[in-house]
């Protein structure tokens, strides 16, 4: 069952949201927590579908939540809401990747008409043997709009796709184009493909073709050169025989 995470400081809000929410109790777990440090360590011990935060919080605010999620888990869709709501506000919390944007007092049939069309938005799914350059001509063709994360046994990186197009990746060391060519050279990978998509700005701006093209040529290059087998120095050997 999809899980939603209701993250607020204030119990009363935690405890009117979770009743409004009862009645769907067979489509969703409702979960709960007091402010983002909770929600984060929450989501590293379970799966999150949804996040409902609000903004104002002890601890760990709404918007450093976003940047935690960002970070750690970016296919974790993100809902925010604050009674103290601003024009400033609202754009910031979507330029750090909120998917909606509440102001209190909620209403509450639109909330949940957000929530089941989130939570039914995207399919879910982890595939292997396959190539990453075929699966992301795939997404291009389906125009579909998710997030990828790639992982081999000892690294991984994630890539945004929007609309069929590439828009951004990220690994531990680089970000933007020089990211995607680094996880197009990389064998034996795992395709994790979250339904959402939480990056809004286009960083990457080529063809994906041209991406593919110089991807594989980067890969090529890598897979010759493991291949070379450094020449022996003989010039230090001064004991040497000439067999006649």
């Amino acid at each position: 069952m999809k899980k939603v995470l209701i993250v607020d400081d204030d119990a009363v809000s935690r405890g009117l949201l979770s009743r409004v929410m009862k009645p769907y109790a067979a489509d969703f777990e409702i979960l709960t927590a007091k402010d983002g440090a909770e929600a984060a360590d929450m989501m590293t011990r379970q799966t999150i579908d949804l996040i409902i935060s609000d903004l104002q919080m002890p601890v760990m605010d709404g918007f450093q939540l976003l940047e935690y999620i960002d970070q750690n888990f970016p296919g974790t869709p993100v809902f925010m809401m604050t009674a103290f709501s601003s024009k400033e506000t609202e754009e910031k919390a979507y330029a750090l990747g909120a998917f909606k944007f509440f102001e209190k007092p909620l209403n509450m049939d639109v909330l949940t008409d957000a929530i089941f069309e989130q939570l039914n938005s995207g399919a879910e799914g982890v595939m292997t043997g396959i190539s990453l350059a075929s699966f992301l001509q795939l997404l291009e063709m389906e125009r579909k709009t998710c997030t990828l994360k790639i992982s081999t046994p000892n690294k991984s990186g994630t890539i945004y796709f929007r609309e069929g197009a590439m828009i951004n990746a990220a690994t531990d060391q680089v970000k933007g184009l020089q990211a995607a060519f680094e996880m197009l050279s990389w064998d034996q990978i795992k395709i994790e493909v979250s339904g959402v998509c939480r990056k809004k700005d286009r960083v990457i701006r080529q063809a994906l073709m041209n991406i593919l093209m110089e991807g594989l040529k980067i890969k090529d290059e890598k897979d010759q050169k493991s291949r070379l087998r450094p020449l022996t120095d003989f010039s230090s050997r001064k004991n040497v025989r000439t067999l006649r």
